[in-house]
């Protein structure tokens, strides 16, 4: 799945110790809790501000339960993965699930919205590539017949689902699918819905770099997130306050390898089988995870300039994009807010 950036994004919490408090006002303190959870190979942690001496272990439980469950289903890999019994079908048509029924028609919707930029059956490209859930930095470069062979398995226009949404259609026995692109976004949409649920007004969850949260912190202030600046350890393009939505980072130095002085990274052109070279790196914020995980990689091939004039089309979002001669772009409600000089040390 998308889960390995390493500090894409990341929370700037301003505190000296892992409690903040403040008072609420019936007299009672709040006091920031927080856990990090290792699921679905993504570092996850979770901060909630709740009344002090509260028993936040039913909480943990049911957000790492939450984790194991997507964990075990939607891995292209796993044992009991939903996905790999779709992969590893012996026939065209398949029972589907529910919930990755509603995966699957959110990434073939966005196939069509993006132009095919967004394709969750680019799966044979990233595994030629060594990029597949079981990566191989040991790989060789794949020949150019090596990919023109895995490039002629992929097209989000050769999965299809029936009218009931409880089966998935293959038009080609080679197909196959892979929902790490999107999974992180819904992964992060149903941790919001839990933590609603309980009740929790103040969270904020930081899943491999990329953001929900919602509400303020213990003092009063927004929660501010940081983005990460794709050259520079520990620099930040800005930071920015979050009070309710996510921010999702793709980049083109979460997972990549170079040979002989040429970067090579697991975002695709679907039509080239090849890495998209025109971004380092491209920040979304929305108030959907969902929409915000899937627009930072499917709008990643596009130029900074088209990237920033659909966002800019589309006031629920904004975005800074870091172009490969490391330009910096903004939406227009992040003008003024990221330092297109350089960088700000985190």
């Amino acid at each position: 799945m998308k889960g390995n950036k390493n500090s894409i994004i990341f929370c700037q919490i301003i505190a000296t110790s892992a409690a903040c408090i403040v008072l609420f006002d019936c007299g009672r303190s709040a006091i920031k809790f927080k856990r990090t959870f290792f699921r679905m190979d993504t570092l996850t942690e979770v901060t909630v501000v709740l009344p002090e001496g509260s028993d936040v272990r039913p909480l943990w439980k049911s957000i790492d339960s939450l984790l194991l469950v997507w964990e075990e289903r939607f891995s292209v890999t796993g044992d009991k993965s939903e996905v790999r019994a779709l992969n590893c079908r012996t026939r065209q048509a398949m029972p589907v699930g529910r919930q990755l029924a509603d995966i699957i028609a959110f990434a073939l919707r966005y196939g069509d919205t993006l132009d095919g930029g967004f394709d969750l059956t680019i799966l044979p490209v990233k595994e030629v590539w060594g990029f597949g859930e079981e990566a191989d930095d040991s790989m060789l470069l794949p020949s150019d017949a090596q990919v023109d062979s895995a490039l002629a398995c992929v097209s989000y226009k050769k999965v299809r689902l029936n009218a009931g949404r409880d089966s998935l259609y293959f038009s080609s026995p080679a197909t196959r699918i892979d929902i790490g692109g999107i999974a992180k976004g819904f992964v992060l949409r149903e941790m919001a819905r839990l933590l609603n649920r309980h009740a929790i007004a103040d969270y904020l969850v930081v899943a491999g770099g990329d953001v929900v949260g919602k509400g303020k912190r213990p003092d009063g202030t927004p929660w501010r997130v940081g983005i990460q600046h794709p050259r520079i350890p520990d620099g930040l393009l800005g930071t920015m306050p979050l009070d309710s939505g996510s921010v999702v980072t793709s980049g083109d130095y979460e997972r990549f390898r170079i040979v002989e002085g040429r970067r090579y990274h697991h975002i695709f052109n679907s039509r080239t089988g090849r890495s998209c070279l025109a971004n380092q790196s491209l920040t979304v914020q929305g108030i959907d995870p969902v929409e915000a995980d899937v627009l930072s990689t499917g709008l990643f091939c596009r130029s900074a300039v088209e990237i920033i004039e659909y966002i800019d089309a589309r006031p629920r979002f904004e975005c800074v994009v870091v172009d490969s001669t490391g330009r910096i772009f903004t939406s227009k409600g992040w003008r003024g807010e990221v330092n297109e000089e350089g960088s700000q040390k985190g």
